[in-house]
Formats: structure tokens, C-alpha cells, sequence
């Protein structure tokens, strides 16, 4: 029996039997993998503590007939900021639900994996930038390295400079100018401001998004935006999002810092 070493993010977890959990780990090395984890739902149980949603492990399994076993884990960090404001929670829910719709299992994700585990690190840690910054600049950085980068630079239709007004089109790929908006009717209104954040999203490294100007109407629109591109080309919708937007359409979000652990 060959036992396998690596570090791993829980991004999914389901009940299994009495006492045990299925979990679906994002490995450093070995892509994604479902494992299961014996006892992990007793409270005095060795893999309690690493085996949580967000969990960042090192963790040691064998390959069983149909899924890994979990052997051994040690936690590195929990991200417990996450489960303590609503927000950032529901964030957080929805970056592991783009992550486990975006890979396959036993393919080697490194990217992926090092995008996840910074992205919950701001998320949880920093304060400076907006959460919805955080995640806006994810999506866009996911669809980079998934191979569906929205085309940003000029029009992606007929090649000709933005000017004037020009719009997001799913179907195209990236942006279009007025000319050629007939070739997408649903395609989403964008500014030239949007743009730009976008286009600073895909290219500079999370730590710069602090440098950002931007106004609250534009990310709100370009989250609209990128929430409908990344459900078109990873075909999927994802139930998260569809939580914060109740609560955001009731104006339920939290302030920073609010406890919401009861």
C-alpha cells in the first residue's frame, strides 16, 4: 500500500455513515481528489480539526479501490475569519464552488491551488481590500488559467479600438464595440472604467488591488457581469451566489467584523 504526501485545501465535505466524511481536497500535487476521512465527525477525533470546509492540511492517504483514505493530517491554517462575518463567508463558499466546478479530479492544478489558497487569504486576512474585489479578480483569474480569459484589450469580433460605448458578450468571449453589438443582443453593458478593472484583475497579483480606484456601481456591474461569464463557460450555477444576492437584495450583509458564529 503506497502512501501519498501533499498539501490540500478541503473544498467540499459530505456526511457519510455514522461518524465519517467524503471530502473533496484541492492537493497541491495530485489536482483533486475525493477521500474519505474515518471519524472526522467525532468531536475527540485526530482529523476533526483539518478536515473543515476552507481547511489548508497537510495531509498523508493511501488510494483505495474507489476513493483515497485519509492516513494522516495536520492542520496549517483553518482561515476561522471566514466562518465570523457572513460576507466573506458566503464569498468564500462561492470561490470553492467555482474551483470544484473548474478542475478534475487527479489532475495536476498547481495554479488553481496557489489562486485558491491566496484568494481565501485576503478574503480572511486582509482588511484593506473589499471582498468583492477579492472575488471579482478570482473569477477573472479562474478563467485565465482555464483557458476562457474574457478578450479585453479591443474588440473581439471585428479587432477595432473601444471607443464610445461597447459591451461584455458570453457569447464572443470579451468585449465588443457598438459596430458589431448586433452580432449579441444580451450582450452586458460595460464601462471604461470596468474595463480597466478587469483588465488590472487579470494581469497584477492580488496584493496590488489596494492600489484600485473604483467605484461601488462599477464593481457591482461588473460583478453582473462576470457572475453571468463564469456560469457560461463552466456551465454551471452556482448556489452560493445565489444566497449573497438574497441577502444583498435585503440588505442583510454584515458590517466588518460583525460575529455571526451565535
Amino acid at each position: 500500500m503506497g502512501l501519498y504526501k501533499t498539501s490540500g485545501i478541503v473544498i467540499k465535505q459530505v456526511n457519510y455513515g455514522e461518524a465519517d466524511k467524503i471530502l473533496t481536497i484541492l492537493t497541491r500535487k495530485y489536482g483533486k481528489i475525493q477521500a474519505i476521512a474515518k471519524g472526522a465527525r467525532k468531536t475527540k477525533n485526530r482529523f476533526l480539526a483539518c478536515t473543515q470546509l476552507f481547511c489548508y492540511s497537510d495531509f498523508i492517504y493511501y488510494q483505495g479501490r474507489n476513493m483515497a483514505h485519509i492516513n494522516q493530517c495536520e492542520l496549517r491554517e483553518s482561515f476561522f475569519k471566514l466562518r465570523m462575518n457572513l460576507e466573506k463567508l458566503t464569498y468564500s463558499s462561492y470561490v470553492i464552488e467555482l474551483i470544484n466546478a473548474a478542475t478534475q479530479e487527479n489532475e495536476k492544478e498547481e495554479k488553481l491551488f496557489l489562486l485558491l489558497i491566496h484568494t481565501l487569504n485576503y478574503l480572511a486576512n486582509n482588511s484593506q481590500i473589499d471582498a468583492d474585489l477579492i472575488v471579482l479578480t478570482f473569477q477573472i483569474k479562474l478563467m485565465a488559467l482555464t483557458g476562457y480569459a474574457p478578450h479585453l484589450t479591443d474588440c473581439v469580433s471585428c479587432g477595432k479600438e473601444l471607443q464610445g460605448n461597447f459591451r461584455m458578450s458570453n457569447k464572443l468571449g470579451g468585449l465588443i464595440c457598438p459596430n458589431c453589438m448586433k452580432m449579441d443582443p444580451y450582450a452586458m453593458t460595460i464601462t471604461k472604467e470596468g474595463q480597466e478593472i478587469l483588465f488590472f484583475g487579470l494581469h497584477q497579483p492580488l496584493s496590488k488591488l489596494a492600489q484600485l480606484q473604483k467605484s461601488k456601481n462599477t464593481i457591482q456591474q461588473l460583478q453582473r457581469i462576470m457572475n453571468h461569464y463564469v456560469s457560461t463557460y463552466l456551465e454551471k450555477t452556482f448556489n452560493s451566489l445565489d444566497f449573497l444576492n438574497t441577502i444583498n437584495s435585503r440588505e442583510y450583509i454584515p458590517k466588518k467584523g460583525d460575529d455571526i458564529s451565535g
